[in-house]
């Protein structure tokens, strides 16, 4: 079976979509140029041949502190993907890396937390019934245990006055 050559354009189009500000997945862009994984996987490699570096080949940085990572996503809140990918390529920086730490402070305000307090606060109520109605188990327990002694001690009293009565 021979191999469908790949024209110019297609080719021109997937390396368009694996750089910046695209920067697309190997199966992503072989589904929508109708392409094999790996012919795409192919001019990755040429490019990174050529010198590209892709975010996933960089390893975490722990380069940038918190106040830097929050400055950048501050600055590209409102910013178009082209010009999120300027302002990457004049600070160093990935696109990915920053839609990654966008979503990292989105998650840390995420309404999980809001429902964790709830949690907590409902978790406390419980306990404070479960008390509650332990410490009223237990008088009843008492209370129970008092009756039951009571009932013996008076069929103990009946039996010993209708002996008494017999004698």
């Amino acid at each position: 079976m021979a191999a469908i050559p790949v024209d110019l354009v297609t080719k021109q189009e997937g390396i368009n979509l694996l750089l910046p500000p695209h920067s697309w997945s190997l199966r992503r862009i072989a589904e929508k140029l109708n392409v094999s994984a790996s012919v795409v996987s192919k001019w990755r490699q040429e490019l990174m041949k050529d010198g590209h570096q892709f975010s996933e080949d960089k390893t975490e940085d722990s380069t940038h502190s918190a106040e830097q990572k929050f400055t950048a996503i501050i600055d590209t809140a409102t910013m178009s993907e082209h010009e999120l990918a300027q302002y990457c390529r004049k600070h160093g920086l990935y696109v990915e890396q920053i839609k990654q730490w966008k979503a990292i402070s989105i998650q840390a305000h995420s309404e999980k937390h809001v429902s964790k307090h709830k949690e907590d606060v409902a978790r406390r109520a419980d306990r404070k019934t479960i008390k509650a109605l332990e410490k009223e188990l237990a008088r009843k327990d008492k209370a129970l245990a008092e009756t039951a002694a009571l009932l013996v001690l008076r069929e103990k009293y009946n039996a010993l006055w209708n002996n008494n009565e017999e004698g």
